[in-house]
């Protein structure tokens, strides 16, 4: 196939492509504006034959010229960094809302008949200890990361109605691995090698969610792909346990080898403003189908702790 993969240099989106381009008779086109992207990711994947990377912002009209004769698009571009938007509420309008618009009139354009979206738990609001599964409403987001999302999922099933393009919509817990460029983990890291003798949390530390492998998300999707039916679909994907935040700084440290790190908590139970503490999904939906996640929260903490630090 002929496949575009918008973010294709991130997090997610590097390990897609990767992955995708080990069967050779498929050609992928990364589409990138190379902000926040992982340099390791790039210096990889430029080497790789089947894989032409293009540095263009998905809001770029000329985006088009890309689409002729595809046949699939992994949408990933988005602002990970859900903090750095709480004060500016136009990074995720213009690059989630906007671009996933964008995205969308190309394929319409080109007839490009599929796309696979991530979206994310943020479109659920702020439901505490409440297990959401992918028909939960009415959707409340109490950020303007969830906000975004949401709306290019309104976007997705709207184009789905009317341009006659599939969609598979799948709504991620926080999602950890190979590669990876920000998150919790990630940001304790960097915080230590600046100073290891103590390590500020953002909130009480009692944040609990699911972490997911990066390599689960994958096998997923691509079973989803290869069953769906319907031309929108949304699926949860989480493991069915759940880790918190001060268990995930013991994990750091330990993994650093540190031994008289002092952690300084928060009193808020949120780490900044439209963060949401306790998230709880149901995954009944995917696993019908099949689907079973090779490593629970701690695991895929572990895991990408040890590939962050092996990459420094």
């Amino acid at each position: 196939m002929k496949i575009i993969i918008t973010g294709g240099l991130g997090f997610i989106g590097s390990y897609f492509s990767e992955r995708l381009s080990e069967n050779k008779s498929n050609k992928l086109i990364i589409l990138d504006n190379m902000t926040g992207y992982s340099v390791s990711a790039y210096e990889a994947l430029k080497k790789i034959e089947n894989i032409e990377i293009v540095q263009i912002d998905i809001n770029d009209q000329n985006i088009e010229e890309y689409f002729n004769n595809v046949d699939l698009v992994y949408h990933f571009a988005a602002n990970s960094k859900i903090s750095e938007g709480v004060n500016n509420p136009d990074i995720d309008f213009n690059v989630t809302a906007a671009g996933t618009h964008n995205v969308l009139k190309a394929m319409d354009k080109n007839k490009v008949p599929k796309i696979v979206f991530s979206s994310g738990s943020g479109v659920y609001g702020d439901q505490a200890e409440l297990e959401l599964s992918e028909d939960f409403g009415p959707l409340l987001p109490v950020s303007f990361y969830g906000a975004s999302k949401l709306c290019a999922e309104a976007y997705i099933s709207s184009f789905c109605g009317m341009k006659n393009i599939q969609a598979s919509i799948f709504r991620f817990a926080n999602v950890v691995g190979f590669r990876q460029t920000h998150g919790v983990a990630y940001d304790f890291i960097e915080k230590l090698f600046q100073n290891n003798s103590k390590l500020h949390v953002l909130g009480n530390g009692y944040q609990s969610k699911s972490y997911i492998d990066v390599e689960d998300i994958f096998n997923a999707i691509e079973l989803v792909i290869n069953k769906q039916s319907k031309d929108v679909d949304v699926f949860n994907i989480a493991t069915t346990d759940y880790i918190n935040v001060r268990e995930i700084a013991e994990i750091v440290i330990e993994e650093m080898s540190l031994k008289d790190t002092e952690i300084i908590y928060e009193q808020n139970s949120a780490g900044w403003i439209g963060d949401v503490p306790i998230v709880r999904f149901s995954t009944e939906k995917i696993r019908k189908l099949g689907w079973v996640n090779k490593l629970n929260s701690k695991q895929a903490i572990v895991n990408c702790v040890k590939h962050m630090l092996s990459e420094r």
